[in-house]
């Protein structure tokens, strides 16, 4: 069943009593979590609604199916408004200071997949969130973790998961995401030099469609190198 049928299925269910329950209102949110964004996607869930207003009037009255109405068309764009963004640009320490943040609000899990790592004041944090707790790994290009000052076998020497690109190509993404809600990307590498001498720049976000494809790739790589 696609979302869409699963959500109309909720839906009908909530009008067999004229209100939506606690637990049915937490189910459409997590089911709109996964069309958020999608314009064309939300925009039949409207039409769905509103279909069944229409036709739920003769049954609980104007008023009531439309305060229902009301409920879902907020719920439907209730998650416009809790997403978070913000950028970020180098030279200089912004950069550098909002990735050693989002490595310390990183409460379960934090998945890193950098081109590189040799700036030794992120590794502290990644090792700091490893040692609370919180379950890390990292993808890393095969030969950048070869350079001279590179931290990846240092931190796999601390038990946190490593893997590396083994393709003849460079892995060259430089992504992290922490507790599957929020994304860290741009084209900031994490060495030194991309705070003292490049132009760089990272973003930061929680837009829960973006997180979920960065989230897939990661697991997508992650799997194929094993």
């Amino acid at each position: 069943m696609n979302e869409v049928h699963h959500i109309e299925q909720v839906l009908i269910d909530s009008l067999e009593d004229f209100s939506i329950s606690r637990t049915e209102r937490k189910e459409l949110k997590e089911l709109l979590a996964g069309i958020h964004g999608n314009v064309a996607e939300q925009a039949k869930v409207r039409q769905l609604a509103f279909r069944l207003a229409a036709k739920s009037i003769g049954e609980i009255g104007e008023m009531a199916a439309m305060d229902w109405l009301q409920s879902i068309i907020k719920l439907i764009y209730s998650q416009e408004a809790e997403v978070k963004s913000s950028a970020y640009f180098s030279p200089g320490e912004n950069c550098l200071h909002r990735i050693q943040q989002f490595i310390r609000e990183a409460q379960s899990t934090l998945d890193i997949c950098v081109f590189t790592i040799t700036d030794n004041r992120i590794v502290e944090k990644i090792i700091d969130a490893h040692a609370r707790g919180v379950k890390v790994r990292i993808i890393s290009d095969n030969d950048k973790s070869e350079d001279l000052g590179s931290d990846f076998d240092y931190l796999a020497n601390k038990g946190i998961a490593c893997r590396a690109d083994r393709t003849d190509a460079h892995m060259h993404h430089k992504f992290a995401i922490a507790d599957d809600n929020k994304l860290l990307n741009g084209s900031y590498n994490w060495t030194r030099s991309a705070a003292t001498e490049n132009n760089e720049n990272v973003t930061i976000t929680n837009h829960k469609k973006l997180v979920r494809q960065f989230q897939n790739e990661f697991l997508r790589l992650w799997s194929s190198l094993k």
